[in-house]
């Protein structure tokens, strides 16, 4: 009896020192041994790691043209070397960065004058949005809490949140990177970004990443990309494919005039996923659809990838989902 008595002691005075975590016990009156395990597992309750301190790893990235390599038209390949592939066939790459084929010539379009960006918030009739109904999360992006976006530098990109924007800059003068915030997988979905294209000059450019399968390590996934000079294009990224990963255009560039472009203007980035289908809109019209069946599932997020110089910052405004769009 005695020998059970004693551990007991012992316990109960180091409990009673530390940090005044249990300041509501009186020594006059002993706990039991099951209250004495119902205010450990209290203590313990208290001691979680914030959301905002979760370890990200480093940032996956892509490489915009440069100049143009001799490939095949739709797929994406090293400007070290040219491997012969067909297309959809594997294709290896840097899994830090790779080389896109250039852009097309710009068509001739007729003039057009620039909406403001308060104008381009306004809702077409051809709008998704408008049988959706509520959001089934939807972010205003003035901080990082809301969705718990990683922030802070790595090699490629850097995010920061201030006067109501993430701000999303990209470090690296040949590579793009992206984010993804501490959400459930989707399956079906309709996924909203509306951004400010900031400070932008050319092939400055910004978008979605969709279906991507595993949060930790979103090295697979749909990138929806939309430049400053108002192109825009769909393509799918593998890196897990041989030693330096697979990037191929499952929508080529394209020229749009429902693209507000130039510095400063805003746009509403579209994408909609139900089963093998993927739909691009732009600022509620649809841009052009494909059917691919790769990544069934995925996570969500967005990129950013300077065309020139490095430091090419995108001010993300708002993002919102809606979960098994009709």
């Amino acid at each position: 009896m005695k020998l059970k008595i004693i551990p007991m002691v012992v316990i109960l005075s180091l409990l009673l020192s530390s940090c005044s975590m249990f300041s509501n016990l009186k020594a006059e009156q002993p706990l039991t041994d099951a209250e004495m395990a119902t205010r450990v597992a209290q203590l313990l309750s208290t001691m979680t790691t914030p959301t905002s301190e979760i370890d990200f790893p480093p940032t996956p990235t892509m490489g915009l043209p440069t100049t143009a390599p001799t490939v095949t038209p739709n797929v994406i390949v090293l400007a070290t070397s040219t491997p012969e592939v067909e297309v959809g066939g594997e294709l290896p790459t840097s899994t830090a960065m790779i080389v896109l084929p250039t852009l097309e010539a710009t068509p001739t379009l007729a003039e057009t004058l620039q909406a403001s960006p308060t104008a381009t918030l306004n809702v077409p009739s051809t709008d998704p949005i408008n049988s959706l109904g509520t959001p089934s999360g939807s972010d205003p992006m003035d901080s990082n809490s809301k969705w718990s976006w990683p922030t802070g530098a790595d090699d490629y990109i850097d995010v920061q949140f201030k006067d109501g924007f993430m701000l999303m800059t990209n470090l690296s003068e040949v590579a793009a990177g992206w984010r993804l915030p501490l959400l459930g997988q989707q399956v079906d979905t309709y996924i909203e970004l509306t951004a400010n294209s900031g400070s932008c000059s050319g092939k400055d450019s910004y978008g979605v990443i969709f279906r991507v399968p595993v949060l930790k390590s979103p090295d697979q996934g749909y990138l929806y990309q939309v430049t400053c000079d108002g192109y825009y294009r769909l393509w799918k990224w593998d890196g897990q494919v041989g030693d330096k990963g697979l990037a191929v255009s499952l929508l080529n560039w394209k020229q749009s005039d429902k693209i507000n472009k130039g510095p400063n203007q805003t746009n509403r980035l579209g994408v909609k996923v139900v089963d093998k289908k993927i739909t691009l809109y732009m600022n509620g019209v649809e841009l052009g659809s494909v059917s691919d069946a790769s990544y069934s599932a995925g996570f969500f997020g967005a990129f950013v990838r300077s065309g020139g110089d490095a430091n090419y910052t995108a001010k993300l405004d708002e993002m919102k989902y809606w979960e098994n769009p009709k």
